[in-house]
């Protein structure tokens, strides 16, 4: 749900922790692209992926060549989308697909890339998420009781 006021899309939290992180193209654009928590560790891993193939954070090394990604627009829901290019011989990148991340992490779509790197880009982002933001959420017991 966006708000409108002034021109200015206003987004809701979809998991309670949106975030706001670059635009990492082809270019080096330091555009702001906001997604929510979950697809923005899966994008970490994602990149993670990259820096071990390609020391980029959006080229990779697929079954059937090199690829790269590229960030689309903004998704109200928290979803994180985009295209992906395979980047030929020469150099030259041509369109080949895209890719989905939803607002709760799972992948969808990401052409180029294998079931067992989505597979894994999720298990490592979900663990993480538990690690960062579940850990925040829960309060410590207590051993002491007070009494009023």
């Amino acid at each position: 749900m966006a708000l409108e006021y002034n021109k200015i899309a206003i987004y809701m939290p979809v998991d309670g922790y949106t975030i706001t992180m670059y635009n990492n193209g082809n270019k080096g654009e330091d555009t702001m692209y906001k997604c929510s928590a979950k697809a923005s560790l899966v994008l970490d891993q994602v990149r993670s992926r990259c820096q071990e193939d390609t020391q980029t954070n959006n080229k990779w090394r697929g079954r059937s060549g090199n690829y790269m990604y590229i960030m689309g627009r903004e998704n109200a829901d928290g979803k994180a989308t985009g295209v992906v290019h395979k980047i030929a011989e020469d150099g030259s990148h041509k369109l080949c697909g895209s890719f989905k991340i939803m607002s709760d992490g799972i992948i969808t779509r990401f052409t180029g890339m294998s079931k067992a790197d989505w597979n894994n880009a999720m298990r490592n982002a979900e663990a993480e998420y538990k690690a960062k933001y579940e850990a925040e959420a829960t309060e410590p017991a207590t051993s002491e009781k007070v009494a009023v």
